[in-house]
């Protein structure tokens, strides 16, 4: 705006003279006080050319620089006196709170019940703690490691590692993508297994180190292990039948959907027996429950035998009632299994006196068989053979009776 001057061009040469002056004076070896008055005296002598320069008059220079000399000095000993207390003061203050946090991070570092180590960006030992020497195998104090190349350490020590090459290739490419891990599992020779935390670490947008943690997290997997174990146990349990030993009706029904859907898929036959004792109310009422639990642990060994080679589902369906899943069985075949079984039962001879025609336990069966389809329900199946079972009650006991969508087809025994 005010255009290039002689007194302009004069002032800017001056400063940068003062400045490039002021920077060699900086490196001398010198007190700061000395060097601070040095840099002052040198600054005014600048001022001192530049006005001569100006004025065409070294006098009337040299006049402004003695009334300029005393204030200067002065200024400049308030200046660097308060400069002084405030460096010395945050100094201080930074150091004593740098070396206090340094120290609790140290102790809590060596103290941790994790193996704890951090590395430079050179993969040099910064800090490490006495866990991760243990953890690893690595004698001595930890101290005396520091400096060293981390992978150093790894290399002598990882023949304990169940994989080695897999955990010294993972421990490069972790460092080298720089991206955080957590929960990672280690598993070493002796049994232990270790969780590994990454953290790069950046100071800004700066990196300047990485940081390893590894926690013994052996009894977590082994009490994770055992309760997957118990859980296991207790599904199996809870698709038994405690009396018989047989599959229950829940595991039935599971059961049903897998075959169901496979038969669906491969357009096979699929059969299903449901049968129970005859007169089995009148059997516990006549001989007591203890007796009527003897019963049906007997049918159901009866009926464990007949299919034992055969690829069958056995389940107690509920009460006196059991179920058979017969995968790719046909009509026919359903039924020479069912008549097995109900021969079985009354060859057995168990004593029924109550039974209103036969002075023996026998059984009646209901048999469905069909090649499922998108739009029947699976359940369907157990409906159907239970009809049929009605009918063989129905008509006299002791005798299997086939579901049919037009009539039940009876054989009679």
């Amino acid at each position: 705006m005010f255009g290039i001057t002689a007194s302009g061009i004069i002032g800017a040469a001056t400063i940068i003279v003062m400045a490039l002056l002021s920077g060699w004076t900086v490196r001398l070896p010198y007190r700061p006080f000395i060097r601070f008055q040095l840099m002052n005296s040198i600054s005014l002598l600048c001022v001192f050319f530049s006005l001569s320069f100006l004025f065409k008059d070294i006098k009337h220079a040299a006049t402004i620089i003695i009334y300029l000399l005393p204030a200067s000095f002065i200024g400049g000993c308030l200046v660097y006196l308060v400069g002084r207390y405030i460096y010395i003061y945050i100094y201080r203050v930074t150091t004593s709170q740098h070396k206090k946090l340094s120290k609790m991070f140290s102790v809590m570092v060596q103290n941790a019940k994790t193996g704890t180590m951090i590395e430079t960006p050179e993969r040099e030992v910064a800090v490490i703690n006495q866990t991760f020497c243990d953890m690893f195998d690595i004698p001595g104090p930890p101290n005396q490691y520091v400096g060293l190349k981390s992978n150093q350490l790894f290399l002598s020590h990882a023949p304990m590692l169940k994989d080695p090459a897999r955990f010294l290739k993972t421990v490069e490419s972790t460092v080298y993508s720089k991206e955080s891990i957590v929960d990672e599992e280690i598993t070493f020779i002796n049994g232990k297994i270790y969780a590994r935390d990454y953290i790069p670490i950046y100071e800004g947008h700066v990196y300047i180190g990485h940081y390893w943690e590894y926690r013994d997290i052996t009894e977590k997997k082994k009490a994770e292990c055992d309760l997957r174990k118990a859980n296991k146990k207790l599904e199996m349990l809870s698709m038994k039948d405690g009396l018989t030993g047989l599959n229950n009706r829940r595991s039935l029904d599971k059961q049903l959907e897998i075959e169901w859907e496979y038969a669906q898929k491969e357009k096979e036959p699929l059969s299903f027996l449901l049968f129970d004792i005859d007169y089995f109310k009148a059997y516990n009422d006549t001989y007591g429950h203890i007796q009527g639990d003897e019963c049906l642990k007997e049918v159901a060994n009866i009926a464990k035998s007949v299919v034992f080679d055969e690829p069958a589902f056995v389940a107690r369906y509920g009460g006196e009632e059991f179920g058979i899943l017969l995968p790719r069985a046909n009509q026919y075949e359903a039924i020479k299994m069912a008549e097995a079984i109900r021969q079985q039962v009354e060859q057995r001879g168990i004593i029924h006196q109550a039974s209103d025609l036969f002075k023996c336990v026998t059984i009646s069966v209901g048999i469905m068989t069909v090649v499922p389809s998108e739009n029947i329900p699976p359940i369907s199946i157990v409906h159907q053979a239970d009809q049929a079972l009605y009918e063989a009650k129905r008509t006299g006991r002791n005798r299997i009776s086939v579901y049919s969508h037009h009539k039940e087809a009876d054989s009679n025994v």
